[in-house]
């Protein structure tokens, strides 16, 4: 029986890389025949990958790690935003079968057999145009694509899903008759994209398209975004890794879209290995301060009371003092808490660490350990700026989100969350020209108060939002979410939309000669 191969990259990026490794190890439980290669950045991003594996017993490892390779092409952190110039030749000695050197181990790979299907991130375009040179059609490319459907819709999609619509052409052409910059011409275009435009992306209410921007962002490359939408046209189909259970009327969408240009689409979501160590087993010493505030919170305020505040290793809020005001009421009214300000934007000054250490209440930490958080019984809400990958591990644990959004696929993330009444999004914490714009919904409605987006505003609105959440529409809310969060993870019972594309994928691009 001679071997399949499917190779993977992304660019360094968590979002993508973490729920690619528990489709590995679904990939290769299914199929004896399958090798599976992920070409990875080092650093962080091999590291935190190996961790993942890791998860899993030792007999259900053993089982299957022969068949995964986990190559560190680089031997370092990298910059997600710049072209990887290792893949091309760590892909071309692949695909001619001849050695290939992991950089973090030294380890030596060789004689594997040709790949016939490749995963690539569509923000990874470079990766895209190597296969394509070196394999030509003999290597199928899918996109993976981390963000629900609902947001890939807004970000890559077609305009009459709610999308801005493949915009590299646009941008090809203004460059080549101007002579500016790819970035600089890329930045105007979607520069009118704040301009009052009615969005409508099936799923959620209509929004206008400064919404989609609510906080003030430095997104300084904005042709990272045309990428996405450039190659995701370009590849065999794409995986989303979201539920149908999450967004019907989005991923009917994105499928009834990708039928119509003639490509796959198989939802996969959701998608995580789970922890065998129970929540209050700790690996290294950071954890075990965690579990340690943890477990002391729960004997004083008892289960669900702690607040999880992150804004994920990107994204800061660019007005600070909103978050200060409300992590004072948090202390004021003895609500326990553990701020991460991982992003390299956030700066927590000596004086505001003394303030949370002094508060008996607190805990700040750069980094978190974030899936033991969530696991912990204590843990009670999660203010979060509702990354796709922190709103699916908050559904994995039951824990619900109370929504600060910045950018990307976040307002789509919130927006569809609170249209199942099963969480909170904070509007008075905006900035930003774009973002302190009156939203769609408020002027729409029968509300006479409107944001100012003040400080004192961002600390009323939370303060009303406590009252909210320890009464019977916290109760609800609550409630919603873990039905939600259960129905999620029903995904992958036989029978059910992930295992059923998982097989018509394997039908499709591996089974066959």
């Amino acid at each position: 029986m001679s071997s399949k191969h499917i190779v993977a990259h992304n660019v360094a990026a968590w979002g993508a890389y973490k729920p690619l490794s528990a489709f590995v190890v679904r990939i290769t439980e299914s199929r004896e025949d399958v090798i599976f290669t992920v070409l990875i950045t080092g650093g962080m991003m091999y590291n935190k990958f190996l961790r993942e594996l890791a998860k899993l017993s030792s007999a259900r490892l053993g089982a299957i790690r022969s068949r995964i390779n986990v190559i560190d092409l680089t031997g370092q952190d990298v910059d997600p935003l710049v072209p990887l110039a290792e893949f091309m030749p760590a892909f071309e000695a692949i695909y001619l079968s001849k050695p290939i050197t992991c950089k973090a181990t030294g380890t030596v790979i060789e004689g594997l057999p040709r790949p016939t299907v490749a995963l690539i991130d569509p923000f990874a375009g470079y990766a895209v145009d190597a296969i394509r040179e070196i394999a030509g059609s003999k290597c199928s490319i899918l996109s993976w694509m981390t963000a629900p459907a609902g947001a890939t819709l807004r970000l890559v999609g077609p305009e009459e899903y709610g999308g801005v619509g493949d915009l590299s052409p646009k941008v090809e052409a203004e460059v080549a008759l101007s002579g500016k910059s790819y970035a600089e011409v890329a930045k105007n275009l979607y520069d009118s994209f704040t301009l009052g435009k009615i969005v409508r992306v099936p799923g959620i209410p209509p929004m206008y398209d400064y919404e989609w921007i609510p906080q003030e962002v430095n997104l300084a490359d904005h042709s990272f975004f045309i990428t996405s939408q450039k190659y995701i046209r370009m590849t065999d189909g794409t995986f989303c890794v979201s539920s149908s259970v999450y967004e019907p009327e989005a991923m009917n969408a994105a499928r009834q879209w990708m039928k119509s240009i003639g490509k796959a689409w198989y939802p996969v979501g959701p998608l995580s290995l789970q922890e065998l160590t129970l929540p209050t087993r700790a690996h290294d010493e950071k954890e075990l301060q965690v579990i340690s505030f943890l477990d002391k919170m729960q004997a004083m305020f008892g289960n669900q009371s702690v607040f999880f505040i992150s804004f994920g290793t990107i994204f800061w809020p660019a007005q600070p003092d909103k978050l200060w005001a409300i992590i004072d009421d948090l202390i004021a009214l003895r609500k326990p808490f553990i701020l991460a300000h991982t992003s390299s934007l956030a700066h927590v000054s000596d004086e505001k660490k003394k303030l949370i250490a002094d508060s008996g209440i607190g805990l700040e930490m750069a980094w978190s350990p974030q899936e033991k958080i969530l696991s912990h019984a204590a843990t009670g809400w999660f203010i979060t700026h509702g990354g796709w990958n922190s709103t699916q591990e908050a559904l994995a644990h039951q824990v619900p989100v109370i929504y600060w959004p910045f950018a990307s696929d976040q307002p789509y993330n919130a927006a569809r969350t609170v249209q199942h009444n099963a969480g909170f999004e904070l509007i008075e914490v905006r900035t930003g020209k774009p973002g302190t714009q009156l939203p769609y919904g408020l002027k729409h409605s029968n509300i006479s108060e409107r944001p100012t987006f003040s400080i004192p505003a961002a600390q009323k609105e939370f303060r009303a939002l406590l009252q909210r959440i320890e009464g019977e529409e916290g109760c609800m809310v609550r409630a919603n979410f873990e039905r939600l969060g259960k129905m999620m993870n029903e995904s992958w019972d036989e029978g059910h939309e992930a295992e059923e594309s998982l097989k018509a994928f394997l039908r499709e691009f591996v089974d066959g000669d």
